[in-house]
C-alpha cells in the first residue's frame, strides 16, 4: 500500500520546522512502539496483558486515563473488518465548549466529564496501525464538536506516563502528532457526510451513520515517505 497522498501533499508543502516535528514525531512512535512490544509483546498486549479478547470489552478494563492531559483511551474488537483485529477509541476530556475539563481519580470520570471522541485508529493482529476512521456522536456519545475544535482539542490530547502504560501513552502522543494533517482530513470529511443528512442533531443520531470518515493507513510507508521529504528538503 503506498504512502498516504493526504500526508506526502502536506509534508511537501510545510515549512521545514513542521517537517522536523513530523520527523521527531515519526521517529518517537517507533521507539515507543518497540519498546512496548520488547516489553509486552506488542502494543496490544501491553494493554490486554495476555487475556483473550472479549467482544465489546475495554482493555485496559478500566481504560487508561491521564488525569493531567485529560486524555482517556482503550481498546476493544467487536467486528471483522479486513485485517482489523480491534480499535482503540481515543477521547479528551473537555467542557461542552470545549474547554479543558479536569477529571478527578476515584470519581465516576467517565461520565461526569462527557469526554469528547476524537477518533478510532484499527489494529491488526500484531497491533499495528492500519486504519483512521471517525464516528458518530451516538457510538461514543459525550459532546460534539465541529472539525476545527475538534482538531484544538486533539492537540492538547497528549497522554502523559500513566503507570504501567508509559510506552503505549507515549507512542499514541507521537503518533497522533505524526498524523494531524490526515486526522484533519478525516474530520472534515467527517462533517461534511453529516451535512449531507438535514439538521445536525437529527444526523448524530442516525443509526443508520455509525462510521463517518476513514482512511487506510500504511505506517511505515508513510514513515519512508516522510523521511525522504525530509532527506529531499535537507533534515
Amino acid at each position: 500500500m503506498p504512502a498516504s497522498a493526504t500526508l506526502r501533499r502536506h509534508w511537501h508543502s510545510a515549512s521545514l520546522t513542521e517537517l522536523g516535528t513530523a520527523l521527531y514525531n515519526g521517529q518517537a512512535s517507533v521507539d515507543a512502539f518497540a519498546t512496548a512490544t520488547e516489553s509486552s509483546g506488542s502494543l496490544l498486549q501491553s494493554w490486554v496483558q495476555g487475556a483473550e479478547v472479549v467482544e465489546y470489552e475495554h482493555y485496559p478494563p478500566a481504560d487508561v486515563i491521564d488525569l493531567g492531559s485529560g486524555t482517556q483511551f482503550y481498546y476493544h474488537a467487536h467486528r471483522t473488518h479486513g485485517d482489523e483485529h480491534g480499535h482503540l477509541h481515543v477521547f479528551w476530556h473537555a467542557t461542552a465548549t470545549g474547554r479543558r475539563s479536569r477529571a478527578t481519580q476515584g470519581r465516576k470520570v467517565w461520565k461526569r466529564h462527557a469526554p469528547t471522541h476524537m477518533l478510532a485508529i484499527a489494529l491488526d493482529a500484531r497491533g499495528l496501525p492500519v486504519k483512521l476512521f471517525t464516528t458518530n456522536q451516538w457510538v461514543t456519545e459525550g459532546h460534539w464538536f465541529d472539525a476545527a475544535l475538534t482538531l484544538t482539542c486533539l492537540d492538547r490530547c497528549r497522554p502523559g506516563q500513566v503507570p504501567g502504560h508509559e510506552n503505549a501513552c507515549a507512542w499514541l502522543g507521537h503518533f497522533l502528532a505524526m498524523y494531524r494533517p490526515l486526522i484533519a482530513d478525516l474530520l472534515q470529511r467527517r462533517d461534511a457526510r453529516l451535512a449531507k443528512h438535514g439538521a445536525l442533531v437529527d444526523a448524530l443520531n442516525n443509526h443508520r451513520l455509525e462510521v463517518l470518515s476513514q482512511s487506510r493507513v500504511d505506517w511505515a510507508a508513510d514513515l519512508d515517505a516522510l523521511q525522504t521529504e525530509a532527506t529531499r528538503r535537507g533534515l
